[in-house]
């Protein structure tokens, strides 16, 4: 099943009804895809976890000494006098085409580029 977090406009939606939308219409290649990188993530978490098992009693406490020490190094060198904006839109766009066209108001919808997730399915 996809993972469907809370986004705005999601409250109240059923969940499991649209994940089995989006799986039926998911192509073989997609599904393998993701089978290939949840395989990844697993493996490396399971890498990750018999390196902490691993370690002696004092070495968390010299690391996290180490990582502070580094972190401060980072924190003094940092360029704070230029900003960095990013607006997520998707929410703004989904409700202009749900104010353009109302039926869309009760179904699931994603709106994007031709590269991005697109799709109107009737429940």
């Amino acid at each position: 099943m996809f993972p469907l977090g809370e986004k705005a406009g999601m409250q109240g939606i059923d969940k499991e009804k649209i994940a089995k939308i989006i799986e039926e219409n998911t192509g073989e290649k997609y599904n393998a895809f993701s089978k290939k990188k949840q395989d990844r993530m697993d493996k490396r978490n399971a890498e990750i976890k018999a390196t902490i098992a691993k370690l002696k009693e004092g070495d968390l406490e010299r690391i996290r000494k180490e990582v502070d020490e580094r972190t401060s190094v980072l924190e003094a060198s940092r360029e704070l006098s230029r900003h960095c904006v990013h607006i997520d839109m998707d929410a703004f766009f989904a409700a202009v085409e749900m104010r353009d066209e109302p039926r869309l108001r009760t179904i699931p919808m994603a709106v994007g580029s031709f590269h991005m997730l697109i799709f109107a399915a009737e429940i």
